[in-house]
């Protein structure tokens, strides 16, 4: 206990002085990666046999995690040019900064393995910076067999907020979506919740009803939904500890577009349809009431927060085509904002309030794009024949989509992406085989 102590306080001591300067710098749309060298992940001892079984893995899930940002070069100790570069450094040595720096390694991962006396595997983790000749950070785990997901997704967390800046980390995040499956022209939907690395898969609704657009609660434990009850759909909550759902709002009409207020889990948003026309109210759940927004004669719809509350946006067709509008909170002040060619939906704000993200269409072409709130600096990040319900990370460095190449064959059937906001990179989410997916959220 006393040697773990020491070694701690060793640790954050140098990693209070440390400032992560690695840096990822992009030229002419082309990422320049950064060159990780991971060393220690190929420990053996005759007294633990299975040790280098439980440290490969731990690398193959980290290195597998910061595959999916195209950010990481990664290099293993074992083979060719990472040999040459080891000398056997362990946590407790300061590296040859200088040779690290000729071979373009930009950081140095070194770790160290022992089991405790119950059997867990105890890593010891110290990152170097190489540029700036500093620790980024160190760390102490201990855990067991079956916790060595766990592990891998944090340690890929904690690499990936020092490299890159970021303050969240998304490895070990989870997404809800909407699974579909069935014959094209009768498709079963079920809600889904899946961890980022594709485990942990748990189906939460039967496909008897109907169901779009899951998005988390601000409860943890939560999700709101739309549920298409006796053919009309309306939004429900659900508790994912006991997958118990119940109807929001007194609502007898049609409502959709749940959106989540950042600062009161008790308040929302929608859109509900009363005498044929849709409009944006903001329902307090707790004590049942609903406050209209817009009074307009256009449909007004899928309306979000701004991050500080005071102003909302919204897609109304109100002036032709569908576009995407600011209001402030009490639904006045009302801006368009879009002004390119095509057709706007869906847009949702930040969770910086910088950007909002939006689905356009243009030419029989969907696009997922973001642009700032006062409608300047389009960009468009994705496209395909239909490319929709994007979303934010938490850290808001990317966006979560769904896309399906063409209306017929296997390309049909849609699959889930996320894209990187400053890249462009994209990845696609696993799912299991065989299923659609669409409308995901993340948290």
């Amino acid at each position: 206990m006393i040697r773990i102590f020491s070694f701690l306080l060793i640790f954050f001591s140098l990693a209070n002085q440390a400032s992560a300067s690695v840096s990822l710098s992009i030229k002419n749309g082309e990422v320049a990666k950064t060159k990780i060298l991971f060393l220690g992940f190929d420990a053996t001892n005759p007294q633990f046999p299975n040790l280098q079984r439980d440290t490969s893995e731990i690398f193959e899930r980290i290195r597998k995690n910061l595959k999916t940002t195209d950010l990481f070069e990664v290099i293993r100790q074992s083979g060719g040019e990472a040999s040459a570069l080891a000398q056997n450094l362990s946590v407790e040595m300061v590296p040859d900064f200088v040779k690290y720096s000729q071979a373009q390694v930009g950081v140095i991962l070194i770790a160290q393995f022992d089991y405790d006396l119950t059997g867990n595997l105890e890593m010891r983790l110290r990152v170097w910076d190489v540029l700036d000749q500093r620790q980024m950070f160190g760390k102490i785990y201990s855990a067991s067999r079956d916790n060595y997901r766990k592990i891998s997704n944090a340690i890929s967390n904690e690499i990936f907020k020092a490299v890159t800046g970021e303050l969240i980390g998304h490895f070990d995040s989870q997404i809800v979506y909407v699974a579909e499956s069935g014959l094209t022209t009768k498709r079963i939907k079920k809600i889904s919740l899946i961890d980022f690395d594709g485990e942990n898969h748990r189906v939460l609704t039967s496909g008897k009803d109907l169901v779009l657009t899951p998005i988390f609660s601000k409860k943890r434990d939560e999700i709101f939904y739309v549920n298409y009850l006796q053919g009309k759909p309306q939004i429900f909550s659900m508790n994912l500890q006991n997958l118990r759902s119940q109807k929001v709002g007194g609502f007898r009409s049609t409502t959709l577009a749940a959106a989540n207020n950042p600062k009161d889990p008790n308040i929302i948003l929608l859109s509900a349809i009363e005498d044929g026309n849709s409009d944006i109210y903001e329902l307090n759940i707790s004590t049942n009431s609903a406050k209209k927004l817009t009074k307009n004669s256009a449909i007004d719809t899928t309306p979000s927060y701004s991050p500080d509350v005071k102003n909302i946006t919204f897609a109304s067709d109100r002036e032709g085509s569908q576009q995407i509008y600011v209001m402030d909170s009490s639904g006045s002040s009302v801006k368009r904002i879009s002004s390119g060619e095509g057709s706007y939906s869906k847009p949702v704000w930040s969770p910086d309030g910088k950007l909002i993200a939006f689905t356009k269409i243009k030419g029989n072409q969907f696009y997922v794009g973001v642009m700032t709130p006062t409608g300047s600096g389009e960009r468009l990040l994705s496209s395909g024949y239909l490319v929709e319900g994007a979303r934010w990370s938490p850290s808001g460095r990317y966006l979560i989509f769904s896309r399906k190449g063409s209306p017929y064959g296997q390309s049909s059937l849609p699959h889930i992406y996320i894209v990187d906001v400053l890249t462009g990179f994209e990845f696609e989410l696993p799912t299991p085989a065989g299923e659609g997916a669409t409308d995901p959220d993340w948290i």
